[in-house]
């Protein structure tokens, strides 16, 4: 016997079907199929199962085969009779569908009519092979499990599949699904877990409904709501579950993820006294409602399981869905894993207190808790993650401290990630709120992002004055960590307005606190600021030992948001060596450290410089090329780094066509535009450039004069 199991919907029927078409190809093994269901032809019993069996005999044998059932023996022998007679070359495949209506929630037979049939056939050579589909598989005589092979439908049907069928299930276009955008369907295939039964009553609603006209994105949203679908969705033992097991239910449904006994047990503990959570998981996975994983000692509900019985948490009772929410996240906040973080994995807990905060409707609870750890995780790359998190709960945030660390932390999150626009507006808000306020470290967070944006677009004086006083008011504060990125920006914009002195004396700051503090991060800072000044005073061996050093400092830190910057130093410093390709290929390494942490400035300055490395080469296509992916980079981030390319692409255009005296006045536009920015290859360069095919043009006109 072959079971095929799983929820609701899945597709156990629709792969027994798919089972049978093949074997029904090849009638080498199998000389005849019986097919029963009770959803089709009403209960399946023995002499159901007799009778269709000797239907499958020839006509010239049928009578004779009819009588054994007439005859005064026990079914078990009727049976014994019957498949003796029919030999085993005339072996069968018997399919029963939909046995779960013949199967207590324990799995065993609600009849004892059907048992002799399943003694048979684990005991005659000669009997049918026999494969059902069942929502919980039929509990076996252990001794009988061996004849047995299980397959658990646990997943639903992958996206690509999933979206095919709701395309056939429209054909006729009356859903309007054939004019919805693949992204639609693909978020609805994946929002109903790919559950083939699912997506056949979405169809259906969205087609049959004349009066509210549902859309279907309307439909994804609250299909757990609609009666009429989760009637057709929800497992049947559902609601013959106790008290006890319904809430231990509930509980898994707020986790939706694999969790232990013990977690739910801390969950469930104030909220009813004297409940076993354990022996109630013990019971579901007896009755497959849940699933467990030995190897974890965890258990988790099917995602659409959760999907219902989160939809149909009371809001009223003691344990509804507020409650269990912020229950959960106070379990995960007491996982939390302490500083010092060293990568994503390190505030996982934190991530999925944060959604449960969210979902608890706690929101400010919600914001107070990503501005821990939001600023670590867009160090760590994840801005796209990080933005996401703050816009969920920007719009509900209620008081003054909520409303802070939202401005400050999409702020940044939009400094580092684009458009700066949008980051000018957050942080000036930010400023001014954080002013009126008693909290100093905030104060101090919004000098300071606000100070490094004037810096990125050239605003230079009110940089020097923000990151100063930023720098002042963190170490007021005891704030180490916020004061020496402040001071890191401080002599970096001493750096833009090329004060390369003031900018090591900076750097030796950072020095200092370096010594203090034995944190790899300040001494990688400190590197980072001093490799910059030394490429304002064109000191490039001292500035590529420098950029080296912050490199590995920042490495041992865990910090990779910051590499691309300084391998973007080190390139242009190699330049100004001349080695030409070893600073191509430090370049190309800075793009794609900045391309990993989703930063599109420093693969937009690692791609500009990189067009400059290949015009010093005369390679005047690929500076071309290279200089139009820094435009489309530079774009996502906005700000003035942008035109710069730009005129970069056009100084290129301007050289490949002979235009020497255009492409002179685009360079000097270009250098004016670049100036301030010790990020970008020096505007010295261009200008000296700008003044050779200067003097070549004059040269070139006088050649011409004296010729005529």
């Amino acid at each position: 016997m072959v079971t095929i199991f799983g929820r609701r919907g899945i597709g156990k029927s629709a792969l027994g079907a798919k089972v049978v078409d093949a074997l029904s190809r090849d009638s080498s093994y199998f000389r005849g199929i019986v097919n029963l269901s009770s959803r089709v032809d009403g209960a399946i019993t023995v002499e159901r199962i007799f009778f269709s069996c000797c239907h499958l005999a020839p006509v010239a044998e049928r009578e004779a085969l009819h009588g054994l059932w007439g005859r005064h023996r026990s079914v078990r022998d009727k049976l014994t009779d019957l498949f003796e007679a029919l030999g085993a070359e005339r072996r069968i495949l018997v399919v029963l569908d939909n046995f779960e209506d013949h199967l207590r929630s324990d799995g065993r037979l609600r009849d004892s009519d059907l048992a002799p049939f399943f003694d048979v056939i684990f005991r005659l050579p000669n009997a049918p092979r026999v494969l059902v589909t069942t929502q919980i598989p039929l509990a076996l005589d252990p001794a009988f499990r061996r004849f047995e092979a299980r397959l658990h439908l646990r997943q639903g049907l992958p996206i690509d599949d999933s979206v095919d069928l709701l395309l056939e299930l429209d054909h006729d276009g009356t859903a309007g699904l054939t004019e919805a955008s693949r992204e639609e369907l693909v978020l609805a295939a994946d929002r109903l877990h790919g559950v083939p039964r699912a997506l056949e009553l979405i169809v259906g609603a969205i087609a049959n409904d004349h009066l509210t006209l549902p859309t279907l994105n309307e439909i994804i949203d609250d299909y757990a709501s609609r009666g009429s679908i989760v009637e057709q969705l929800a497992q049947r033992n559902l609601y013959e579950l106790s008290e006890e097991e319904r809430l231990t239910l509930d509980v898994l449904a707020v986790f939706r993820s694999p969790v232990t006994p013990e977690a739910v047990g801390w969950v469930m503990g104030p909220l009813t006294p004297g409940m076993d959570p354990a022996r109630a998981l013990a019971r579901l996975a007896d009755r497959y409602m849940v699933t467990r994983d030995p190897r974890t000692r965890t258990f988790t509900l099917h995602p659409m399981d959760a999907d219902l019985a989160y939809a149909a948490l009371d809001e009223h009772n003691p344990w509804g869905r507020r409650v269990l929410e912020r229950r959960v996240a106070a379990w995960y906040a007491q996982q939390r894993q302490p500083q010092p973080w060293r990568s994503v994995d390190d505030v996982v807990q934190h991530r999925l207190e944060f959604e449960h905060r969210l979902r608890a409707e706690d929101y400010d609870d919600a914001v107070l808790l990503l501005d821990e750890i939001g600023e670590f995780l867009l160090w760590q790359g994840s801005v796209r993650e990080v933005v996401n998190m703050y816009l969920a709960v920007g719009p509900k945030l209620r008081s003054d401290e909520g409303r802070l660390a939202y401005l400050i932390g999409l702020g940044l999150a939009r400094h580092v990630g684009g458009p700066v626009a949008d980051a000018v507006h957050l942080l000036e808000e930010s400023l001014r709120l954080a002013e009126r306020l008693p909290d100093r470290r905030q104060l101090s967070r919004a000098l300071f992002s606000l100070g490094d944006l004037f810096r990125q677009t050239r605003q230079l004086q009110d940089a020097k004055r923000l990151l100063s006083r930023a720098a002042d008011v963190a170490r007021e504060v005891g704030d180490r960590y916020h004061e020496d990125h402040a001071l890191l920006c401080l002599s970096l914009t001493h750096s833009y307005l090329g004060e390369a002195e003031a900018a090591l004396e900076v750097a030796d700051r950072l020095d200092r606190l370096a010594g203090e503090t034995s944190d790899p991060m300040t001494r990688a800072r400190a590197s980072d600021a001093r490799s910059a000044a030394y490429v304002v005073a064109g000191r490039w061996s001292e500035a590529i030992q420098a950029a080296t050093e912050s490199i590995s400092a920042y490495q041992t830190a865990g910090v990779p948001e910051a590499l691309g910057y300084a391998r973007n130093t080190m390139g242009v410093a190699q330049l100004g060596m001349g080695l030409v390709d070893e600073a191509v290929h430090t370049l190309r390494q800075a793009w794609v450290e900045g391309r990993d942490v989703q930063i599109p400035r420093v693969q937009g300055m690692a791609l500009y410089n990189t067009a400059w490395a290949h015009w010093t080469e005369t390679r005047y296509e690929q500076a071309r090329e290279v200089a139009g992916q820094a435009v489309a980079v530079f774009k996502v981030g906005g700000g003035v780094d942008g035109e710069v390319a730009q005129g970069l692409v056009r100084a290129v255009t301007a050289r490949v066509a002979g235009e020497l005296a255009t492409t002179s006045t685009i360079l000097r536009e270009v250098a004016a535009l670049s100036r301030g920015n010790t990020d970008l290859v020096p505007a010295t360069w261009l200008e000296a450039e700008a003044e050779r095919l200067a003097a070549e043009t004059e040269q070139e006109d006088t050649t011409e004069g004296s010729a005529s």
